[in-house]
């Protein structure tokens, strides 16, 4: 009888599901580890950004390791490093010994999720690799987005820590089932040379671009510090090209960006994390700063989208993507995702609760119809030998995107909200009637409560004040998500340029991989 591969899916499953879990997860204890620890703003940033650079900076090992010692190994020795940097994050007892549990934390969390896609591919039949994407795109559409709703019970309700510590037990659990069922892939009898300019390269490119988008709102973007980062990054970064594509044995394989559905594919996942963005990173504003919601309940007016996006990916994957193809649901899911953000765009301080999840379950369903399906089509066209590289590319890739689409809409929304409130503050002066009879009222309002006349004045101008700050929020929040959409539109182009191999049974990736270069 022939031996199932969902045990090996599922071990996959539970690393790639806490590694992209742990990147938004502790969002929400920041202030929390603020107070405990003593420190800055300033200084707790780096458990985020520290997370973000490393994870980032490991993941073009994945073809080169999975290469030299077998994706298993790899896959098992992340999973404990991560595992082992979540017991360390449970224990910290300061900012720098945090930063530095965050770091270990990385180091195998970035590898998980390059390293489980590429595995897939190994273990999975290719008839069957619908279902099994499917399945895998459940932590990659659902973890972060669960992460700020589960981060918010526990800080509220029992010890931060156990964010972390959570993920020992659960770690343990995954790393018994992976050692169990996974079988290892095959590993090149020729002792390839590590490629140390290509890390180096790739490494200083990254972390200079990351650390740049990440602080250029805080520093300014035009700021010395900034714009010596993204020199450093462009200079590094064709280094690192050059140095690719002249190399025996390069650290990643940028000639598979000679396949031109693997290139629209990347691109096509590249503008969709920016564009899914923005309402991920507005929502969430809206709901705290506008209307006072606390971060739980902000997690479960996200929640909707999450648990439609999860069902949707499984289906996508596993029935509608066998039946129809993967580019018509790319397609469905984009034009979806753009209507809803229009709808997005036009709610105000009087929309419902129950509007907003509507809306973001809709945009689950866009999210779930599109995302696997971008994810699985380009590695379709890739030999199986090569599916390390190529998943180690995207991933980087999509890593970009996203800290550039947070960058753009961070520095959109905070632009446009100046600008906002500047035209609105304009149109409150003493000769319109409608301000003065506002402002009159307000005043006879905090003097009925038994404010001095000169207080009850100040009071009723810090209301227009108030009010000004409030409306802009909302136009710059309508501004940035609609900016959002143009992302989504240009993906529908390439997704028409890229071409479906039609695959039987009987055929292996190889196969597709020609099919592609023809």
């Amino acid at each position: 009888m022939k031996q199932s591969y969902w045990p090996q899916v599922f071990a996959i499953l539970i690393g790639t599901f806490m590694a992209v879990l742990d990147t938004s997860i502790v969002n929400v204890a920041i202030p929390k580890m603020m107070n405990v620890f003593g420190v800055a703003p300033d200084e707790i940033q780096w458990v985020l950004t520290g997370y973000t650079l490393v994870m980032a900076s490991v993941i073009p090992l994945t073809g080169f390791l999975g290469t030299r010692f077998g994706l298993k190994k790899v896959y098992l020795a992340s999973f404990v490093m991560f595992t082992v940097g979540s017991l360390l994050c449970g224990v910290a007892w300061s900012n720098n010994t945090m930063i530095a549990a965050r770091v270990v934390q990385a180091l195998g969390g970035g590898l998980i999720m390059p390293v489980g896609q590429a595995l897939l591919w190994h273990v999975v039949p290719m008839e069957k690799m619908g279902a099994a994407m499917g399945v895998f795109g459940i932590s990659v559409m659902v973890a972060p987005a669960i992460g700020p709703t589960l981060s918010g019970m526990i800080v509220e309700y029992l010890d931060w820590h156990l964010i972390f510590t959570i993920n020992v037990p659960i770690g343990v659990i995954g790393i018994l089932i992976a050692m169990t069922f996974l079988q290892e892939t095959p590993i090149s009898e020729k002792k390839i040379p590590f490629d140390y300019l290509g890390f180096f390269y790739s490494t200083l490119m990254l972390v200079t671009f990351l650390l740049a988008v990440t602080k250029g709102e805080d520093k300014g973007w035009t700021s010395f510090y900034i714009v010596g980062l993204f020199s450093a990054s462009l200079i590094s970064g064709l280094i690192f090209l050059y140095h690719e594509y002249t190399t025996e044995h390069p650290l990643m394989d940028l000639r598979l960006f000679r396949i031109p559905t693997y290139t629209y594919g990347v691109l096509v996942g590249c503008f969709v994390m920016i564009g899914m963005f923005g309402a991920v990173y507005l929502i969430p504003i809206y709901a705290e700063n506008l209307l006072g919601y606390t971060a739980m309940q902000t997690g479960i007016l996200m929640f909707p989208q999450s648990l439609c996006s999860g069902v949707i990916t499984l289906l996508s994957g596993s029935i509608l993507m066998k039946k129809y193809g993967g580019k018509p649901l790319i397609i469905l899911g984009l034009v979806l995702t753009v209507v809803n953000t229009i709808f997005l765009a036009r709610i105000d301080e009087n929309t419902t609760a129950g509007h907003i999840q509507l809306l973001m379950a809709l945009r689950g369903l866009g999210l779930g119809f599109c995302m696997m399906p971008s994810m699985q089509l380009p590695l379709q066209v890739i030999a199986k030998k090569d599916t390390g590289n190529a998943s180690a590319l995207m991933n980087v890739t999509r890593q970009m995107a996203m800290s550039v689409g947070v960058a753009i809409l961070t520095s959109i929304y905070m632009t446009q909200g100046t600008t906002h409130a500047v035209h609105l503050a304009e149109t409150v002066n003493g000769t319109n009637p409608i301000n003065t009879d506002f402002l009159a009222g307000q005043q006879q309002y905090y003097s009925a409560l038994g404010f001095s006349s000169d207080t009850a004045y100040g009071l009723g101008i810090n209301t227009v004040i108030n009010l000004v700050k409030k409306y802009a929020t909302l136009q710059a929040m309508d501004d940035t998500l609609l900016f959002s959409v143009i992302f989504i539109i240009l993906s529908i182009p390439l997704t028409l340029l890229m071409k479906e191999p039609k695959i039987g049974k009987t055929e292996k990736s190889e196969q597709a991989h020609t099919v592609a270069e023809m």
